[in-house]
């Protein structure tokens, strides 16, 4: 059985929102210059407000995996596994990130920047730095981790806290369609999540280490917690915001289901720490 892991649940959490913040952003910035729709001063506030709060929260990550180490001055030393390790590779892509993003915050001071191009180049180093953590975690000694499931966890995290948090950010700049896309994107992958959970219920039956992992978490009060805040109730908000004609409701929706997607998605990777039950190894004497 494992432990909470704090710092990890909060590097991941908090990195992958990051990243989905600018994949959101490089999506409607790709598709407002494909439609030639004019950046208004709300657009480029709020795409520099946007950029900046991935930003934070992208160091706030970084720094919080730090705690994880026994030697935090150390990890430099992480990057000389390149060829065999994912944990190696995580930390260079998230690096690279970082850079990048750097870049893209002062892009985006320039008046009248296109930012497709640079939101683009850090979207996809973040997204390998994403799909590096949770390669991670594809262990054989732990049967519930050795598949797909960590990656499709992860980036789909990724993509809700991402789509919700631009939501919450653009509400008031971005166009009706713009904001309707996000909903739907958010909405979509809210529920891909959902079934993902059933598939993978249905997969850790196979071994008993498995079989173990999902009866811990089907026991347990937090997972359900986890299920109704993370997923029922963004569902029904989502839902209710396509429905909803007025803007002042839609906000409070929204920013109800950030909310809950946020306090769910931590449930769910603490979850995911918590369950990890290893294949136990005794020798004969």
């Amino acid at each position: 059985m494992g432990s909470w892991e704090w710092p990890l649940v909060l590097f991941t959490v908090l990195g992958q929102t990051s990243v989905g913040i600018i994949f959101c952003l490089w999506l409607l910035s790709s598709r407002r210059k494909k439609e030639g729709l004019p950046n208004s001063d709300k657009y480029n506030s709020f795409m520099k407000n946007s950029i900046i709060l991935s930003g934070v929260l992208l160091i706030v990550a970084l720094l919080s995996s730090l705690f994880h180490l026994g030697e935090p001055l150390a990890a430099y030393r992480a990057l000389t596994h390149l060829s065999t390790s994912w944990l190696s590779r995580e930390i260079l892509f998230f690096g690279f990130t970082f850079v990048a993003w750097v870049y893209l915050a002062y892009a985006s001071r320039k008046p009248g920047s296109d930012l497709t191009g640079i939101l683009a180049l850090t979207s996809v180093l973040g997204l390998l730095g994403v799909i590096s953590s949770a390669l991670i975690y594809t262990l054989p000694r732990v049967p519930a981790w050795n598949n797909l499931g960590p990656i499709f966890f992860f980036l789909l995290t990724t993509l809700i806290l991402g789509a919700l948090a631009v939501l919450v950010l653009g509400r008031d700049a971005l166009e009706g369609k713009e904001n309707n896309r996000m909903a739907n994107w958010a909405l979509g992958s809210v529920f891909a999540a959902f079934l993902l959970y059933v598939l993978y219920f249905s997969f850790l039956k196979v071994t008993p280490e498995g079989a173990a992992t999902a009866q811990f978490l089907l026991q347990s009060p937090i997972f359900w917690v986890r299920a109704l805040v993370g997923w029922i109730v963004p569902l029904a908000l989502l839902f209710m915001m396509g429905r909803q004609k007025d803007a002042q409701p839609q906000s409070t929706l929204i920013i109800l289901a950030l909310t809950c997607g946020v306090v769910g998605e931590i449930l769910g990777r603490g979850l995911f720490y918590l369950s990890a039950i290893g294949i136990e190894i005794t020798a004969l004497m």
